[in-house]
């Protein structure tokens, strides 16, 4: 049962680099949300320090930057809408903008002695969590220059009652500009950490994908050096097997005894060169297909004759027409682990069910035995397959590691009535042939 593993390729590490990368993805969203709530913000300010307290700004330079962020903010949810990606360096950019933005904003209304000044902070922020620290030190001295600047640069607010009114109105929006800081860095720093436990949680799904790998790659690597030596052994005993037969033919219950061995050699010398197949390249029958119901019968049959006093019934119910795929020797073993699996633990009732559509492939595998254990339960749930033998079995071990390498999944439980079920979901998309390429192929070898 264990020779798919000798061709387990490397494990995908798609998770892993997705998890790499959504901490600037998740950064730029962030500051998404941050340009959406700026310029609101920034409009309510303006109100109220100029309708009601009469302070005066530049408006046409004010109101122009303020339709330059509203647009940048409507192309950052487009940017984010056509690509799943970002780049450390592409979230470094875009945190320096925001920082250009608020600092052209300042220098209309103030400077460093406006008192939302501080809140320069919360862009660099957003780039010490995401990013590494050589960013995150740049974004900070990007901010303690501007703020330099615009000590000395600034267009100054105006006041008509005086200078005592001016100090309330600062005293006032510093306590406004802690309140908005405060709350958008508790969002900010909250949303920013349950990204980094997705990312930490994806690193340790690809190492544990890794470590299972490399357990299968083991296991086949033996596989496929046992299926060498057992070779000889068997062609041995099925030359002394059809020499008995020869010479006693007179005894037909000895020849009924011996045409069960031969039967059961004949199987054992099958699996040796599946595993010697699984070592080195597909059969030639994969490269040219197969329809899907035979596929599963011929499993099927397998079965039966690996298990000759085990019962197994097989229902095959789809209502779309069966379609051609790859008939891969280690999906093939993978199905096959499964009805073992049942005809070991119940050999009076196996059942097999398969069903299909146009998208996925579903192979159920009923049996009345003892059940599954409860920690082969846990296991399979969350995908502790590792340890082949201990508490998942080296075939289930390996029919879960050529699932997930194709896409599909699988569900095991205990039936309420008794028994066990193993499921088995896969995307057709990962076995089906595409006709349109091989006839196209076909044209182009013609």
């Amino acid at each position: 049962m264990d020779n798919e593993a000798a061709q387990v390729p490397p494990p995908d590490t798609r998770r892993a680099r997705q998890g790499r990368s959504e901490g600037p993805l998740q950064g730029l969203r962030l500051l998404g949300f941050l340009r959406v709530f700026t310029p609101v913000a920034q409009v309510l300010t303006l109100f109220v320090v100029t309708v009601h307290f009469g302070v005066q700004v530049p408006t046409t330079p004010v109101l122009a930057l303020l339709a330059f962020e509203v647009l940048i903010a409507a192309l950052t949810w487009l940017r984010l809408g056509s690509a799943p990606s970002v780049t450390p360096l592409e979230l470094f950019l875009q945190a320096h903008l925001d920082i250009a933005l608020f600092a052209g904003m300042l220098y209309l209304t103030g400077g460093a002695t406006n008192p939302f000044a501080p809140m320069f902070v919360v862009p660099m922020a957003i780039t010490a969590a995401t990013l590494r620290p050589r960013w995150v030190w740049l974004t900070a001295v990007t901010t303690m220059l501007a703020y330099a600047w615009l000590r000395f640069h600034h267009v100054a607010l105006l006041h008509p009652e005086g200078h005592t009114e001016v100090y309330d109105l600062h005293e006032d929006g510093m306590v406004v500009n802690y309140l908005f800081t405060a709350a958008l860095l508790t969002y900010f720093l909250n949303r920013m950490q349950l990204a980094l436990r997705e990312r930490e949680r994806a690193l340790a799904d690809a190492r544990e994908a890794q470590l299972r790998s490399e357990s299968a790659s083991a296991i086949g690597a033996l596989a496929a050096g046992y299926a060498h030596e057992l070779s000889s052994p068997l062609g041995t005993v099925a030359l002394v097997v059809s020499e008995l037969k020869r010479e006693r033919g007179s005894d037909k219950v000895l020849c009924m005894d011996l045409q069960i061995v031969e039967d059961q050699v004949q199987a054992c010398k099958q699996i040796v060169s599946n595993l010697a197949v699984a070592a080195g390249q597909r059969r030639a029958e994969a490269a040219s297909g197969a329809r899907l119901d035979r596929f599963i019968d011929n499993i099927v049959e397998r079965a039966r004759a690996l298990h000759p006093g085990a019962t197994i019934r097989a229902h095959l119910d789809a209502t779309t027409p069966p379609p051609t795929i790859v008939a891969e020797e280690t999906l093939r073993q993978a199905i096959l682990n499964l009805i073992q699996n049942a005809a070991q633990a119940s050999p009076q009732h196996v059942e097999v069910a398969a069903d299909w559509s146009s998208t996925d492939l579903q192979v159920v595998v009923r049996d009345r035995g003892p059940g599954f254990p409860a920690t082969v339960l846990a296991s399979v749930a969350r995908g502790a397959t590792r340890q082949a033998g201990g508490p998942v079995g080296a075939g289930l071990a390996l029919s879960l590691t050529t699932l997930e390498r194709l896409g599909g999944r699988l569900e095991i439980a205990n039936e309420p009535q008794g028994g066990a079920r193993a499921e088995l979901k896969l995307p057709l998309r990962a076995i089906q042939i595409d006709e349109r390429r091989k006839s196209a192929d076909g044209k182009s070898a013609a």
